[in-house]
């Protein structure tokens, strides 16, 4: 994994721990069931990672970001 994929997976596993993981899905207008059919997960998956009750492997990390357009900055 590079630097910057590991950069990602922080990010997106910060917001999961900060709760903020809904806000972004809402801000997107995206249903829960979008998000976890992208991100390869259940919807009960994605509803605890909104929750901050778990945390996503690295490889849903990546794909969250990927969904929700997070970028570490460095390009």
């Amino acid at each position: 994994m590079s630097p910057d994929e590991l950069r990602l997976v922080s990010a997106v596993r910060a917001l999961a721990a900060n709760g903020e993981l809904r806000e972004q899905r809402k801000s997107r207008r995206l249903r829960l069931r979008e998000v976890a059919d992208s991100a390869g997960a259940s919807t009960s998956t994605v509803h605890r990672w909104e929750q901050g009750a778990a945390e996503p492997s690295a490889a849903a990390a990546l794909r969250l970001a990927e969904i929700f357009e997070i970028t570490t900055g460095a390009a």
